[in-house]
This record gives C-alpha cells, structure tokens and sequence, in this order.
C-alpha cells in the first residue's frame, strides 16, 4: 500500500483500495439484502475475501476502522455508505441507494 499525506499527516491506505472495499461492500450488502454492517463485520468480510487483512494492529477489525478514520479525516476517499454518529462512536456502513 502506498503512503497518501495531507498536512504531514500519512495514510497507509490509498483510494484504489478503498475503492476495491466500496464495491466489495455495496455488492455484497444488495446481493445479499442488507442494509447495513458494522465495520467487524465488514473487516471479517474483508479478511474473508482477501481484499484487506484483519491481523494488523492491536485487535480485529483495527486495520478497517483506520481506513474509516483516514477517510473521515480526508487523508483518503471515503468508502462508501460509511456513516459514524460523531468521532470515538460506532462505525457502519449503509447500503446506497
């Protein structure tokens, strides 16, 4: 993965991984008819498809939410449907419509 800066603030994601998720996701979520994952699941689900590792960082499901965070942060694209009430809360992800 590359590293993405803004403001001397790095990424270890870049936005064609983060684009591989979005679809990933907004596939799995209407080939399945759900209308929304936690970020776990979406890590497991990630993990599961080879797309992104779920061992990186101090427990599961820490890799993804990061790339959430850079997202939020604008340091990378958002993936898409992703939703968080306010900063330090759950995140999820909706199916678009």
């Amino acid at each position: 993965m590359s590293i993405l800066q803004k403001n001397n603030i790095m990424s270890n994601f870049n936005n064609e991984i983060v684009e591989k998720v979005s679809i990933f996701l907004q596939n799995y979520m209407k080939q399945n008819k759900i209308q929304q994952l936690s970020a776990d699941d979406c890590a497991s689900l990630l993990n599961k498809n080879n797309i992104l590792p779920n061992d990186i960082g101090p427990k599961k499901g820490f890799n993804f939410r990061q790339m959430l965070r850079d997202g939020r942060d604008g340091l990378i694209e958002k993936v898409d449907g992703t939703y968080q009430e306010k900063p330090r809360s759950r995140w999820y992800i909706y199916l678009k419509k």
